[in-house]
Protein backbone atom coordinates (compact mmCIF):
# COMPACT_ATOMS: atom_id res chain seq x y z
CA UNK A 1 0.00 0.00 0.00
CA UNK A 2 1.59 3.05 -0.57
CA UNK A 3 2.43 5.48 1.85
CA UNK A 4 0.04 8.75 2.02
CA UNK A 5 0.88 12.26 2.93
CA UNK A 6 -0.92 15.61 3.14
CA UNK A 7 0.54 18.51 1.81
CA UNK A 8 -0.17 22.04 2.48
CA UNK A 9 -1.31 23.52 -1.33
CA UNK A 10 -0.25 26.76 -0.74
CA UNK A 11 3.77 25.72 0.03
CA UNK A 12 4.47 24.08 -3.07
CA UNK A 13 5.61 27.32 -4.23
CA UNK A 14 8.64 27.10 -1.07
CA UNK A 15 11.59 25.74 -3.26
CA UNK A 16 13.59 23.36 -1.14
CA UNK A 17 10.72 23.10 1.71
CA UNK A 18 9.76 19.46 2.47
CA UNK A 19 6.98 18.94 4.63
CA UNK A 20 3.81 16.25 4.98
CA UNK A 21 1.68 15.30 7.00
CA UNK A 22 1.70 11.86 7.09
CA UNK A 23 -1.15 9.04 7.69
CA UNK A 24 -0.47 5.38 9.04
CA UNK A 25 -1.04 3.66 5.01
CA UNK A 26 1.88 1.88 3.71
CA UNK A 27 4.53 0.59 5.90
CA UNK A 28 5.27 -2.67 7.83
CA UNK A 29 4.24 -2.50 11.49
CA UNK A 30 0.88 -5.08 12.11
CA UNK A 31 -1.63 -5.56 14.91
CA UNK A 32 -2.58 -2.35 16.71
CA UNK A 33 0.49 -0.65 14.85
CA UNK A 34 -0.74 -1.74 11.49
CA UNK A 35 0.69 0.77 8.89
CA UNK A 36 2.80 3.24 8.80
CA UNK A 37 3.88 3.67 13.13
CA UNK A 38 7.09 5.68 13.19
CA UNK A 39 7.32 5.38 17.13
CA UNK A 40 9.16 3.23 18.87
CA UNK A 41 7.87 4.08 22.43
CA UNK A 42 4.30 2.10 21.84
CA UNK A 43 5.36 -1.16 22.09
CA UNK A 44 5.78 -2.06 18.32
CA UNK A 45 8.77 -4.21 16.67
CA UNK A 46 12.04 -1.70 16.99
CA UNK A 47 13.20 -2.78 13.70
CA UNK A 48 9.81 -2.72 11.74
CA UNK A 49 9.76 1.13 13.41
CA UNK A 50 13.08 1.67 11.92
CA UNK A 51 11.94 0.09 8.22
CA UNK A 52 8.91 2.33 8.14
CA UNK A 53 11.11 5.15 8.96
CA UNK A 54 13.51 4.57 6.02
CA UNK A 55 10.41 3.94 3.96
CA UNK A 56 8.60 7.26 5.59
CA UNK A 57 11.76 9.22 4.21
CA UNK A 58 12.05 8.28 0.67
CA UNK A 59 8.57 8.30 0.21
CA UNK A 60 9.17 12.82 1.04
CA UNK A 61 12.66 12.74 -0.38
CA UNK A 62 14.55 13.09 2.10
CA UNK A 63 17.63 11.02 1.18
CA UNK A 64 20.29 12.34 2.98
CA UNK A 65 18.91 14.90 5.83
CA UNK A 66 18.07 13.46 9.36
CA UNK A 67 14.83 12.96 10.79
CA UNK A 68 14.71 14.82 14.91
CA UNK A 69 11.93 13.63 17.11
CA UNK A 70 11.11 14.57 20.33
CA UNK A 71 9.94 12.64 23.86
CA UNK A 72 6.51 14.26 23.93
CA UNK A 73 5.42 15.27 27.51
CA UNK A 74 2.08 17.31 26.76
CA UNK A 75 4.30 20.78 27.88
CA UNK A 76 5.15 24.02 25.92
CA UNK A 77 9.09 23.21 25.78
CA UNK A 78 10.75 24.44 22.92
CA UNK A 79 14.19 23.26 21.97
CA UNK A 80 16.36 24.59 19.07
CA UNK A 81 17.89 22.53 16.49
CA UNK A 82 21.02 22.52 15.62
CA UNK A 83 22.77 19.22 15.49
CA UNK A 84 22.71 17.33 11.97
CA UNK A 85 23.57 14.60 13.66
CA UNK A 86 20.90 14.23 16.55
CA UNK A 87 17.58 11.98 16.49
CA UNK A 88 16.25 13.17 19.08
CA UNK A 89 16.11 16.30 21.03
CA UNK A 90 14.97 15.17 24.54
CA UNK A 91 11.94 16.19 26.50
CA UNK A 92 10.06 18.94 24.86
CA UNK A 93 6.93 19.59 22.62
CA UNK A 94 8.43 21.95 20.10
CA UNK A 95 11.49 22.22 18.19
CA UNK A 96 12.79 25.10 15.63
CA UNK A 97 15.70 25.23 13.06
CA UNK A 98 17.24 27.67 11.09
CA UNK A 99 19.98 24.16 9.41
CA UNK A 100 19.17 22.83 5.93
CA UNK A 101 18.56 19.37 6.21
CA UNK A 102 17.04 18.62 8.96
CA UNK A 103 13.85 17.40 9.26
CA UNK A 104 11.97 18.08 12.31
CA UNK A 105 8.84 15.19 12.96
CA UNK A 106 6.11 15.32 15.76
CA UNK A 107 4.37 11.73 16.17
CA UNK A 108 0.86 12.04 17.07
CA UNK A 109 -2.62 9.95 17.59
CA UNK A 110 -5.26 12.75 17.88
CA UNK A 111 -3.04 15.74 19.24
CA UNK A 112 -2.63 18.32 17.28
CA UNK A 113 0.66 18.81 14.61
CA UNK A 114 1.51 22.20 14.25
CA UNK A 115 4.14 23.51 11.33
CA UNK A 116 5.77 26.57 11.33
CA UNK A 117 7.91 28.35 8.13
CA UNK A 118 9.27 31.74 8.15
CA UNK A 119 10.06 31.25 4.06
CA UNK A 120 12.07 34.42 3.84
CA UNK A 121 14.66 33.24 6.83
CA UNK A 122 13.81 29.56 6.03
CA UNK A 123 13.20 28.75 9.47
CA UNK A 124 11.13 26.49 10.64
CA UNK A 125 9.42 24.73 13.61
CA UNK A 126 7.37 21.69 14.71
CA UNK A 127 4.82 21.79 17.74
CA UNK A 128 2.95 18.93 19.04
CA UNK A 129 -0.14 20.97 20.75
CA UNK A 130 -2.37 18.33 22.52
CA UNK A 131 -5.03 20.09 25.59
CA UNK A 132 -2.46 20.58 27.96
CA UNK A 133 0.13 22.27 25.64
CA UNK A 134 -2.72 23.90 24.31
CA UNK A 135 -4.00 25.29 28.10
CA UNK A 136 -0.03 25.88 28.17
CA UNK A 137 0.32 28.17 24.90
CA UNK A 138 2.89 26.26 23.05
CA UNK A 139 1.98 27.75 19.84
CA UNK A 140 2.08 31.48 20.68
CA UNK A 141 5.34 30.46 22.87
CA UNK A 142 6.27 29.63 19.41
CA UNK A 143 5.61 32.71 17.49
CA UNK A 144 7.53 34.35 20.07
CA UNK A 145 10.80 32.71 19.95
CA UNK A 146 10.67 33.07 16.40
CA UNK A 147 10.03 36.92 16.76
CA UNK A 148 12.46 37.04 19.82
CA UNK A 149 15.34 34.46 19.28
CA UNK A 150 15.25 35.40 14.74
CA UNK A 151 13.50 38.41 14.41
CA UNK A 152 10.71 37.34 12.94
CA UNK A 153 7.62 38.85 12.69
CA UNK A 154 4.22 37.37 13.56
CA UNK A 155 2.61 38.23 10.30
CA UNK A 156 6.02 36.88 8.31
CA UNK A 157 5.03 33.26 9.66
CA UNK A 158 2.58 30.62 7.55
CA UNK A 159 1.25 28.08 10.01
CA UNK A 160 -0.41 24.24 9.13
CA UNK A 161 -2.47 22.83 11.58
CA UNK A 162 -2.79 18.78 10.44
CA UNK A 163 -4.92 15.88 11.05
CA UNK A 164 -6.06 15.63 14.45
CA UNK A 165 -9.07 14.45 17.00
CA UNK A 166 -12.38 16.83 15.68
CA UNK A 167 -15.24 18.42 17.81
CA UNK A 168 -17.45 15.51 16.75
CA UNK A 169 -14.71 13.36 18.76
CA UNK A 170 -13.37 15.09 21.45
CA UNK A 171 -15.69 14.96 23.96
CA UNK A 172 -13.88 16.18 27.42
CA UNK A 173 -14.90 16.51 31.23
CA UNK A 174 -15.02 20.05 33.12
CA UNK A 175 -12.01 19.42 34.34
CA UNK A 176 -10.31 20.15 30.88
CA UNK A 177 -13.13 22.57 29.24
CA UNK A 178 -12.93 24.77 32.26
CA UNK A 179 -9.29 25.46 32.74
CA UNK A 180 -8.82 26.20 28.60
CA UNK A 181 -11.97 28.53 28.62
CA UNK A 182 -10.83 30.33 32.15
CA UNK A 183 -6.99 30.80 30.05
CA UNK A 184 -8.53 31.88 26.32
CA UNK A 185 -11.96 33.44 27.51
CA UNK A 186 -13.51 34.47 24.29
CA UNK A 187 -11.18 32.22 22.03
CA UNK A 188 -12.36 29.24 23.17
CA UNK A 189 -16.44 30.59 21.98
CA UNK A 190 -16.39 28.70 18.85
CA UNK A 191 -14.12 26.23 20.36
CA UNK A 192 -15.63 24.61 23.51
CA UNK A 193 -18.81 23.44 22.41
CA UNK A 194 -21.64 21.97 25.36
CA UNK A 195 -24.40 20.00 23.65
CA UNK A 196 -26.87 17.75 26.00
CA UNK A 197 -24.72 19.25 28.75
CA UNK A 198 -21.27 17.44 27.11
CA UNK A 199 -18.32 19.24 26.33
CA UNK A 200 -16.46 18.91 23.16
CA UNK A 201 -13.40 20.95 22.18
CA UNK A 202 -11.92 21.75 18.66
CA UNK A 203 -8.63 21.81 19.72
CA UNK A 204 -7.81 22.86 15.57
CA UNK A 205 -9.84 25.35 15.98
CA UNK A 206 -8.62 26.96 19.41
CA UNK A 207 -4.81 26.54 18.32
CA UNK A 208 -5.57 28.50 14.99
CA UNK A 209 -7.39 31.40 16.70
CA UNK A 210 -4.78 31.70 19.50
CA UNK A 211 -2.60 32.09 16.59
CA UNK A 212 -4.46 34.35 14.66
CA UNK A 213 -4.74 36.70 17.82
CA UNK A 214 -0.92 36.16 18.64
CA UNK A 215 -0.33 37.95 14.85
CA UNK A 216 -0.16 35.40 12.33
CA UNK A 217 -2.49 36.40 9.42
CA UNK A 218 -5.64 34.38 8.52
CA UNK A 219 -4.89 34.05 5.18
CA UNK A 220 -1.21 32.48 6.17
CA UNK A 221 -2.97 29.79 8.77
CA UNK A 222 -3.79 26.20 6.95
CA UNK A 223 -6.14 23.25 7.81
CA UNK A 224 -5.63 20.36 6.31
CA UNK A 225 -6.66 16.49 6.45
CA UNK A 226 -9.57 15.18 8.73
CA UNK A 227 -10.32 13.88 12.24
CA UNK A 228 -8.05 11.25 13.23
CA UNK A 229 -10.77 9.43 15.10
CA UNK A 230 -13.19 9.11 12.21
CA UNK A 231 -10.24 8.31 9.39
CA UNK A 232 -9.92 5.18 10.94
CA UNK A 233 -8.10 3.66 7.67
CA UNK A 234 -5.88 6.60 7.04
CA UNK A 235 -5.04 7.70 10.68
CA UNK A 236 -3.77 6.20 14.11
CA UNK A 237 -6.20 7.92 16.68
CA UNK A 238 -5.40 7.05 20.60
CA UNK A 239 -9.26 8.04 21.41
CA UNK A 240 -11.10 5.84 18.91
CA UNK A 241 -8.77 2.88 19.92
CA UNK A 242 -8.31 3.64 23.71
CA UNK A 243 -5.87 1.38 23.97
CA UNK A 244 -2.40 0.76 22.21
CA UNK A 245 -1.58 1.97 19.24
CA UNK A 246 0.87 3.80 16.33
CA UNK A 247 1.86 7.08 16.24
CA UNK A 248 1.78 8.98 12.38
CA UNK A 249 4.50 11.73 11.58
CA UNK A 250 4.20 15.41 10.91
CA UNK A 251 7.62 16.98 9.27
CA UNK A 252 9.10 19.91 8.18
CA UNK A 253 12.42 21.19 7.03
CA UNK A 254 14.45 23.11 4.09
CA UNK A 255 16.87 21.25 2.03
CA UNK A 256 20.14 22.51 0.70
CA UNK A 257 20.09 21.04 -2.61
Amino acid sequence: MEISRIKVPQWENHVGLLHGFMGRRGGKSIGPYAGLNVAYRVGDDPKVVSQNICDMKLAVGIHDGRVVTMRQVHGDHVVEVQDKTLKEAGEADGMITSEPDIYLGVLTADCVPILFVAPSQKLVAAVHAGWRGTLAGIAVKTVRIFNNQYGVEPSDLEVALGPSIGPCCYEVKDDVAAPLMKKWGKLTTPSVLVKQGKSFVNLRRLNRDILRAAGVPGKQLFQVGPCTSCATEDFFSYRRERAETGRQISLIGWSSV
